[in-house]
């Protein structure tokens, strides 16, 4: 028997954790709307990124109901090819604060401009964890529950730096799905909302958000994806 909705997968950063989703996940489940948020922690020895949307398929695979994937941040690089993954069940896609991938060809996980700035960051080798690149006061701002930072934080790898070198293929036809936007924060990710905007995807902004939104405030964040998987899946 299918689920009276899609599955949500949501699809956390590969500079963040599994736990960053974790409370969206449970307004969703508390309203109906089956989610489930799969790790892409990579295990030791590093796995490159190039494996990580076969863990999201081995998830996807355990359900017959349609897959809505929504990536947040930097894991809307890896939709298009987790999309090619489950082809057969991603029924739409929504990027949640996250650049757009090109319509084909490869992208990577930042943009070049940033992943300039983010070397500069690293200790030899070794990317310090995505809460220090900011500063501790930044970190409070986006989070300000103490508990809830604690926890996302402690999620949070120390990646390699060549995972800012790392190509990630987008295959052609991604985004002949629906597709959605949902903008949380308008730096730097406001162009990334205009162009899905003038695609004719439906979005929706969080007014007064900020980047870890989905933390801090998970009810308002699953309304907004429940609002646009709706408009997508009528226009589907």
């Amino acid at each position: 028997m299918l689920r009276a909705h899609p599955l949500m997968v949501l699809v956390h950063s590969p500079f963040l954790g599994p736990s960053a989703w974790g409370w969206v996940a449970r307004e969703l489940e508390q309203r109906g709307r089956p989610a489930v948020v799969p790790s892409l922690r990579a295990d030791e020895p590093y796995r490159p990124w190039r494996d990580v949307w076969d863990t999201v398929d081995a998830v996807s695979a355990q359900v017959t109901a349609r897959v809505v994937l929504v990536g947040h941040s930097a894991a809307g690089s890896l939709l298009p090819a987790i999309a090619q993954a489950a082809a057969a069940r991603v029924a739409a896609i929504a990027f949640v604060d996250a650049f757009l991938p090109p319509p084909r060809g490869t992208t990577q996980l930042v943009p070049a401009e940033f992943a300039e700035k983010l070397s500069a960051l690293a200790s030899g080798d070794v990317l310090p964890p995505w809460s220090t690149w900011f500063g501790e006061e930044a970190m409070r701002d986006l989070v300000p529950d103490g508990a809830r930072r604690a926890r996302v934080e402690h999620d949070m790898p120390r990646l390699p730096l060549s995972v800012l070198d790392t190509e990630l293929p987008v295959p052609e036809g991604w985004d002949r799905r629906p597709c959605a936007y949902v903008l949380l924060s308008t730096e730097p990710y406001a162009s990334s909302a205009a162009a899905a905007r003038a695609r004719g995807w439906p979005a929706a902004e969080v007014h007064g958000g900020k980047h870890l939104d989905l933390v801090r405030r998970p009810a308002t964040v699953a309304t907004a994806l429940v609002d646009v998987q709706r408009a997508m899946l009528a226009a589907a």
